[in-house]
């Protein structure tokens, strides 16, 4: 019995050491976005007073990560978008090409984290007066991750299901389901969530609870309850991928602001991918 147990404790540590830690890596991926109906004007003619949403659209991005260094490079029909996150420095750059202009922002940890501080302390004052109006909300549960042995290739990879239950403060549960692969992880500096710096992020609509997933998303596709619809597919992945460190070079020609003054001036931070996908 004794050497039974053993043999399977040797087996479960050869499966834990099997699975990669990735420090360089270029990942392409595909967004499909279908928009809400209501978010069209009333006989496709918005009358000038604002721009009308496309009913869909599609973004291909391409991940560089290596080491302290990410960089996200997205394409839409609206332009480019380029994020460069410097984990050593701490700062994430947003390069933004739209209707020929070229523009873009940077930002410190330490800016996000006072952002997210602020936008925390406005939720709080809201839960507040909803609170004196008899108005309460329980508080978000956290994520339930239920994996499966349901599986399917992506990209070449061997990929397996895994279900995120997520409840919100009204109580209503939400499910997603998640394709990842268990063949191997990406090293410190890379963030799904990109809290503080490295990232992949969609939009910022990657599901709650994604970081937690014991290998790397593939696939997943969310759906909101106003009708919106995300769905992401990694389409190519070349692990310790040749990068040369020119990659991470910021580009002339942008006119690059820090976040703060672009906030003072009410500019609109859209199309934000990777660095705050």
């Amino acid at each position: 019995m004794k050497k039974i147990l053993a043999v399977l404790a040797l087996i479960v540590a050869v499966q834990a050491q099997a699975q990669k830690v990735v420090s360089k890596a270029i990942v392409t991926t595909k967004t499909e976005m279908e928009f809400p109906e209501q978010n069209q004007p009333a006989g496709g003619d918005d009358g000038g007073n604002r721009m009308m949403m496309p009913r869909d659209m599609e973004l291909t991005s391409t991940i560089f990560f290596k080491d302290d260094q990410t960089k996200v490079e997205t394409a839409s029909d609206f332009g480019k978008n380029y994020v460069f996150i410097d984990r050593k420095a701490k700062k994430t750059t947003t390069l933004m090409e739209v209707m020929g202009k070229k523009q873009g922002f940077w930002s410190s940890d330490e800016d996000q984290a006072k952002m997210q501080k602020r936008m925390d302390s406005i939720r709080a004052a809201r839960a507040d007066s909803l609170k004196q109006l008899g108005i309460t909300f329980a508080p978000p549960a956290e994520p339930e991750i239920t994996y499966t042995e349901e599986k399917k290739k992506i990209a070449g990879m061997e990929c397996k299901k895994a279900i995120i239950k997520t409840k919100n403060q009204r109580g209503e549960v939400n499910e997603t389901a998640v394709w990842y692969t268990p063949e191997f992880v990406m090293a410190e500096g890379f963030s799904l969530t990109n809290q503080g710096s490295g990232g992949m992020r969609m939009m910022g609509f990657n599901p709650s609870g994604i970081e937690k997933i014991k290998g790397f998303p593939m696939e997943y596709e969310i759906v909101r309850q106003n009708g919106m619809r995300i769905h992401m597919t990694v389409t190519k992945v070349q692990l310790d991928a040749n990068i040369d460190d020119k990659t991470f070079e910021i580009p002339k020609g942008y006119d690059i602001k820090p976040m703060s003054e672009m906030q003072n001036q009410g500019g609109r931070m859209m199309m934000r991918m990777g660095g705050g996908n």
